[in-house]
């Protein structure tokens, strides 16, 4: 058996595994990618593709122009959203003892972390997070001798190679549910 195939099954195997344990899949749409950004939206879907949660959330900072032409969510449309504090309560109720799954979670879990900073809120939360980008690197098992680590691919390249039908939107629950997708589709498990 060769590296490749080795990776792949691992891979499956462990998307299997994250199935059974019935996630929820969560995505976010931010100001940017600085340590002083914030979410300005949040999504969450069950494990079986059911929308939990999807909310615009109006930040403490306008959205940059750069940030606004990725997403498309514009100053005015955040401008009555509730803000992360009064959403929060409602998102940690939901995530209370399931495993999280995303897609780049490290990025995810880093704005609302600094979400809960801007408005000097402890984070306190010990979330299990599952991360799907590193579980596809795995399963495409494409060496990357730069990072010395498995190739990292973009969420709409996963799809992609799977011919999954869902847009990779660049809005909160387009992309949670794209990143549902590819785990099952990792797994051979269909995902409608």
């Amino acid at each position: 058996m060769d590296n490749v195939t080795s990776s792949r099954e691992k891979a499956m195997l462990l998307a299997q595994a994250m199935i059974a344990e019935k996630p929820v899949y969560i995505d976010t749409e931010t100001t940017g990618l600085r340590q002083s950004d914030e979410v300005v939206e949040i999504s969450i879907v069950d494990f079986d593709g059911t929308i939990l949660l999807s909310s615009l959330v109006k930040p403490t900072q306008p959205i940059p122009v750069d940030a606004q032409y990725i997403h498309g969510i514009s100053n005015e449309m955040v401008k009555t959203a509730p803000m992360w504090p009064v959403l929060w309560p409602q998102i940690r109720e939901i995530f209370h003892g399931r495993v999280i799954a995303a897609y780049n979670a490290p990025f995810d879990l880093k704005m609302m972390q600094q979400s809960h900073s801007r408005y000097k809120l402890p984070w306190r939360e010990s979330l299990k997070l599952v991360d799907v980008l590193l579980i596809y690197s795995d399963y495409k098992g494409i060496w990357d001798p730069v990072r010395r680590s498995m190739r990292y691919f973009k969420l709409q390249e996963a799809g992609s190679s799977f011919n999954i039908p869902l847009p990779n939107a660049h809005r909160s629950t387009a992309d949670a549910l794209l990143t549902r997708a590819v785990l099952h589709s990792i797994a051979g498990i269909e995902y409608a």
